[in-house]
């Protein structure tokens, strides 16, 4: 399971570590993603995850290339209009995965061919993150996940009662953000999410 960190300002930072910090027991990888900040802000946050005991190798950074060299983290995620994925693998430490976030079969099928280790694909659920953009539905995750050969992580307004049919559809997992963030309590929220992923898991 992977979770996105919300964006915020700099004085939500702290919380957000903080949290981080306490649900990364339950998710395979804590995103962070401050699209409306720079690389020093994401550093930041960064590094304020690792010291509070997120381990490197759970974090994956959105985008910036620089930030997941200088803290060695275990991923990074390229947007589907970002750097090739080909001459970022080229310049990762070995064991680094590399994920793209994809909209549509022909942006995964790309991601694929390019050496994408997995996709993010989404929205696949209404979620109020895009208002007034019709959620993908269903139907396509399934489509994309017959076709490719890599994991496809499903993506937009998951629920954890959502989970076995993401799982039937043939999603290798889900990401959360706003489910996690924005609960009351975001530890319970990342262990029902865990909970639903793994009862679904042991079924199959």
């Amino acid at each position: 399971m992977h979770v996105i960190t919300m964006e915020g300002d700099s004085d939500a930072h702290a919380h957000t570590a903080q949290l981080a910090a306490a649900i990364h027991p339950y998710v395979h990888y804590v995103h962070v993603r401050l699209k409306q900040k720079g690389a020093f802000e994401l550093l930041a946050l960064t590094r304020s995850m690792a010291n509070l005991g997120v381990p490197l190798q759970q974090i994956a950074v959105n985008d910036r290339v620089d930030v997941a060299l200088l803290t060695s983290v275990g991923a990074i995620q390229l947007p589907a209009n970002g750097l090739p994925v080909g001459d970022v693998k080229s310049i990762l430490p070995e064991g680094t995965r590399c994920g793209v976030s994809v909209h549509s079969l022909e942006e995964a099928q790309a991601a694929e061919r390019a050496g994408a280790d997995y996709v993010l694909y989404g929205h696949v659920y209404e979620t109020h993150c895009k208002p007034g953009v019709t959620p993908r539905g269903i139907v396509q995750l399934e489509r994309i996940c017959r076709l490719l050969n890599i994991p496809v992580i499903a993506l937009g307004g998951i629920q954890p009662r959502h989970i076995p049919e993401l799982y039937t559809a043939g999603a290798s997992g889900i990401a959360v953000m706003s489910g996690i963030w924005e609960a009351e309590s975001p530890v319970a929220a990342a262990m029902a999410y865990r909970r639903m992923a793994d009862r679904v898991v042991h079924s199959l």
